[in-house]
């Protein structure tokens, strides 16, 4: 069954019960059957004494949470909760609000803000470890209004860096926008400095084709790329009324994330669960904006 093919009704039917998503998460976890993340044993017995069952293995005594090292570690909200978050973020070019989230799912504003930041911090992650390769292009961009014609950049306006990996015949494989920080508030160039950095982070070393153009007037723009730029802020205005400086490169790496998968026909809700039950780092407290 791909899930992400579910409506939202069959989707919430589905996962109606925890323990329904127990077996979910522990066959997402453990496709194979248990194995310690300790010493590789495949047998552990279990406690089931608890609101989440407890696995210790049976040759090392190493106990593993189904929950340890994943996005809901130390979460006491329900399973189906964030098994119904995780769905509705994965919805192609929709996305999801934490106010809309709030009372889909019955939780505060601010619990129902946090799941949604992990989610979409666990996609940054899994954005910074995957590079650029092939031929790459990159071209400045600007994020928020007003858009200011002068040399000098507004408060409300963003520095955007937007690369693409391209293949044999020229197409699209995989988007990065990348949120530009200048060292002066009012600057409004993006530097050699900027775009080392965005080299550096996010371009396969073994690139030796690189396209880039950071002028905001120069006539070799590339049009595709200002385009992606384009709809990335017509979808944070849209369903967000706009995103502040703070958390901008979040929804950034969401946006990024659906339009990669969805042009690779790959399954949207199946791969985020296992982004956010593997090698998940817990972000450090922050706030909303």
């Amino acid at each position: 069954m791909e899930i992400s093919n579910l409506s939202y009704e069959q989707f919430h039917n589905y996962f109606s019960s925890e323990d329904t998503c127990i077996d979910f998460l522990f066959k997402t976890k453990w496709p194979n059957g248990f194995q310690c993340p300790h010493c590789d044993n495949r047998h552990a017995y279990v406690t089931t004494t608890r609101r989440l069952p407890l696995y210790e293995c049976s040759r090392c005594r190493f106990q593993a949470s189904l929950l340890s090292g994943t996005i809901m570690e130390g979460s006491r909200t329900e399973l189906r909760k964030w098994l119904l978050a995780i769905f509705l973020i994965s919805r192609t070019h929709v996305g999801t609000t934490a106010m809309e989230l709030s009372k889909l799912i019955s939780v505060t504003y601010k619990t129902a803000w946090l799941i949604l930041h992990k989610i979409r911090t666990s996609i940054l992650q899994a954005d910074n470890q995957n590079q650029l390769t092939g031929t790459v292009q990159i071209n400045s961009a600007i994020y928020g209004k007003p858009f200011n014609p002068s040399v000098h950049k507004h408060p409300q306006e963003h520095l955007l860096l937007v690369g693409s990996s391209l293949n044999d015949l020229g197409e699209p494989t995989y988007i990065k926008i990348k949120h530009v920080i200048p060292l002066h508030p009012r600057n409004k160039h993006i530097t050699r400095s900027d775009i080392s950095t965005f080299h550096e982070q996010h371009i396969e070393p073994t690139v030796n084709e690189i396209h880039t153009t950071t002028g905001f007037y120069a006539p070799k723009r590339q049009r595709p790329l200002l385009e992606v730029a384009k709809q990335a802020s017509t979808w944070m205005n849209t369903t967000f009324h706009g995103i502040g400086a703070r958390h901008l490169q979040n929804y950034l790496a969401e946006f990024c994330y659906r339009i990669n998968l969805t042009s690779l026909n790959m399954p949207i809700f199946e791969n985020l669960i296992k982004r956010c039950i593997f090698n998940f780092t817990v972000p450090p407290p922050t706030t909303t904006s």
